[in-house]
């Protein structure tokens, strides 16, 4: 997602070539495409709410409800639990509990001194696991909320085996060391001289081109702004340049838990590759990709993502031999 004070290059250039004219005609469209969100504000069901305290002081904010075998759900980059709330109710009307966290500097939780980066998010994450007594029937990941569930996996096998049953990976890759990341990462911590920030228009039309797929709704795009904006700069800049460091790639091969991996044909921060690939490094994985879908595919999709992740807490093994549909590739 893009802000109008710091920008990554894949969602600026969006902005910057768009002319006003242009950048008009594209959100009145956008304002007549169907919304997944039925126009609605993001709302997270009410429920339990605890503090985790991180031993370099950080407070990890974690939001319990719904009831039944849990499901841990993990945000992206600059975003907070909100993120998951159109496919929770879903979840809990399967009779699942939820458990989603803010990750450090995120939502109500603090930063605290470690820094960021997948390798701290995934200590965080057994910290949490270990504190609250977590035994999950699925770790749910979106983008860096994927990698941090990812490099839990493979740098605390023993207490990941022992505590989750199954990883649901959504638009998230196993490695950002490539050139194209790693520019982006590292001008992703710069600030953008004020003559060059994307405004009123052009902010949508950076938004909806860099996070969104075919047909984003001008709802969705707002949505994903104000969630943007929750986050403060100086932990948008250190997380991101900390992500270009993700790397567990070499190490998926050691997961023994079954894997669920979505994506969207359209994601222009996670390539279709990308997420091809991270399944193709996980034994027994299914592979879903969403045709047109972008980055925020849990939005875009999230009723049919919906649908497919309570078939797949129902049986992992069994779901993952499922023949797929016509939006759909299997591993």
């Amino acid at each position: 997602m893009v802000d109008n004070k710091f920008v990554i290059p894949a969602i600026a250039a969006a902005a910057l070539v768009v002319g006003g004219v242009a950048a008009k005609r594209l959100v009145a469209q956008w304002a007549k495409n169907p919304d997944p969100l039925d126009g609605e504000p993001l709302r997270f069901p009410a429920g339990q709410v605890r503090s985790v305290e991180m031993p370099d002081g950080a407070l990890i904010n974690t939001v319990l409800t719904g009831s039944g075998p849990t499901v841990v759900c993990v945000h992206g980059l600059t975003s907070n639990h909100l993120d998951w709330a159109p496919i929770v109710e879903s979840l809990i009307n399967a009779r699942y509990s939820v458990l989603a966290i803010d990750q450090r500097g995120h939502g109500e939780s603090t930063a605290g001194s470690a820094g960021f980066g997948s390798g701290q998010l995934a200590d965080d994450l057994a910290v949490v696991f270990e504190t609250l007594d977590i035994h999950a029937v699925a770790l749910m990941g979106h983008s860096m909320g994927g990698m941090a569930a990812m490099s839990f996996a493979v740098t605390h096998p023993t207490m990941f085996t022992k505590r989750v049953q199954s990883l649901i990976l959504v638009a998230t890759a196993a490695s950002l060391r490539t050139v194209r990341h790693s520019v982006a990462m590292r001008v992703g911590g710069l600030g953008i001289p004020e003559v060059v920030r994307p405004k009123d228009e052009r902010l949508r039309v950076s938004v909806g081109l860099g996070a969104f797929g075919a047909r984003p709704s001008l709802h969705m795009i707002d949505q994903s702004i104000a969630q943007f904006r929750t986050c403060p700069d100086d932990v948008r800049a250190a997380a991101t340049a900390a992500l270009r460091h993700h790397h567990v790639i070499d190490q998926l091969d050691t997961v023994e838990v079954p894997a669920l991996v979505i994506g969207g044909t359209r994601d222009q921060l996670i390539r279709p590759n990308q997420v091809e690939d991270l399944a193709a490094r996980i034994a027994g994985s299914r592979l879903q990709m969403y045709t047109g879908a972008g980055h925020m595919v849990i939005w875009e999709r999230h009723a049919e993502m919906a649908t497919l992740i309570a078939r797949w807490l129902d049986d992992p093994v069994a779901a993952a031999r499922l023949p797929v549909d016509d939006q759909t590739r299997a591993t």
